[in-house]
């Protein structure tokens, strides 16, 4: 059991630091690629690199019943979050984007008591209460409640990613974590095909470092860190043990945004941000008490 532990720590720990390099990344070829013709290439890119590995090690197809389960998992997980993510990292600095996405620790948190039965102590419901209001600190620095269009594609794709870890935690179950995430990219990424026109076209123009940056998307954050985590979502003992490393990607981006781009988010990012985390950080600690 402390053995799976360990692995499933090391598992979050790649998937993490991969995921941080993702906000970064993806803003910088949303100034190339639309929103839509990113998530298609990107998920195209990440389902060849599986269809290799799927073909090397002989992986069987899922039978006819797990079919549907596969079909809503590509389309929660990557049809949709992609589309959610990408447009909400177009309008927020790859911090603010990050941030917000690392509240899904707590929504998963939610979402699994729903369907797996896990308790939360009123610590945690206390520390949800103040990632959220981290959320409104965002919502209301200017002076007035106000959700900008990319506060409410960023949420949206936190709610999507979020779902997508309980629907993972339950295929796990019978699937190992290649299965899993090999076959949920190719539904998300034929649910995406409705866009390969448009993607065809921004990729024929596209330079070189463009296409490089994208199959790097693709296979790095894409696939290989799917993979990663739906391997330590496999093994670990609870699904919180897993999710709680997400607090780390907003230092990782914050740093890595600022070697890269040499941009630094504004102080409502800092306000909001450092709430959000404080609630995770509360959260976390009370799920290492249990």
């Amino acid at each position: 059991m402390r053995n799976k532990f360990l692995a499933s720590q090391i598992y979050a720990l790649m998937t993490v630091f991969l995921w941080a390099t993702t906000y970064v990344f993806t803003k910088i070829s949303l100034s190339f690629f639309s929103a839509a013709a990113l998530g298609l290439i990107r998920c195209s890119v990440a389902s060849l690199f599986l269809a290799l590995l799927v073909f090397v090690t002989r992986l069987p197809p899922p039978g006819r019943n797990d079919v549907p389960w596969f079909l809503f998992s590509g389309l929660v997980g990557f049809t949709f979050y992609l589309i959610a993510f990408n447009t909400g990292s177009s309008l927020l600095n790859a911090t603010t984007a990050c941030v917000l996405i690392s509240m899904s620790p707590i929504i998963t948190a939610l979402l699994a008591r729903l369907a797996f039965g896990e308790r939360l102590s009123g610590r945690q419901w206390f520390a949800t209460g103040l990632a959220f209001c981290g959320v409104l600190i965002l919502s209301l620095w200017n002076g007035e409640f106000s959700v900008s269009p990319g506060l409410a594609w960023m949420l949206t794709a936190t709610l999507l990613i979020s779902a997508h870890n309980i629907v993972q935690r339950a295929l796990s179950r019978r699937f190992t974590a290649l299965a899993i995430t090999a076959y949920s990219y190719f539904a998300g990424t034929a649910f995406l095909l409705v866009f390969l026109p448009e993607a065809s076209e921004q990729l024929r123009v596209a330079p070189p470092s463009q296409v490089a940056l994208v199959c790097y998307l693709g296979i790095f954050p894409g696939s290989m860190a799917y993979f990663f985590w739906g391997k330590a979502l496999s093994i670990a003992p609870k699904t919180s043990n897993v999710t709680n490393y997400m607090f780390l990607t907003p230092f990782l981006a914050l740093v890595l945004d600022y070697a890269v781009t040499g941009a630094f988010p504004g102080t409502a990012t800092f306000a909001g941000g450092s709430v959000i985390l404080t609630g995770l950080l509360i959260f976390q600690s009370s799920r290492r008490s249990e």
